[in-house]
């Protein structure tokens, strides 16, 4: 293996995991925007549409929820996915 494979080997793990990171700060920081103010989300939704409906108002609230969850998992791959590679590699 030359020398600029193995930079360009290098530099492609250090770009995944940047990417990893930047990915879950901006997960951390939508999440925690969307679970602050889910309480007033749904009071705006019943304000707005009229509509007081248990049933909506639960599936209001539900959504606001699945959003970090399906969110978290996708992001837990990818975490696996880049630290897989990147601790199973004994060299650079």
């Amino acid at each position: 293996m030359d020398r600029n494979s193995v930079f360009e080997k290098a530099q492609r793990k250090v770009n995944a995991i940047k990417r990893f990171y930047y990915h879950l700060t901006f997960f951390i920081l939508v999440s925690s925007v969307l679970l602050a103010l889910k309480g007033s989300t749904v009071d705006w939704f019943m304000e707005t549409s009229g509509n007081s409906n248990e049933a909506f108002l639960k599936w209001i609230d539900w959504n606001i929820l699945a959003i970090p969850i399906i969110w978290g998992a996708v992001i837990a791959v990818q975490g696996r996915y880049v630290y897989r590679f990147h601790f199973d590699d004994k060299k650079v």
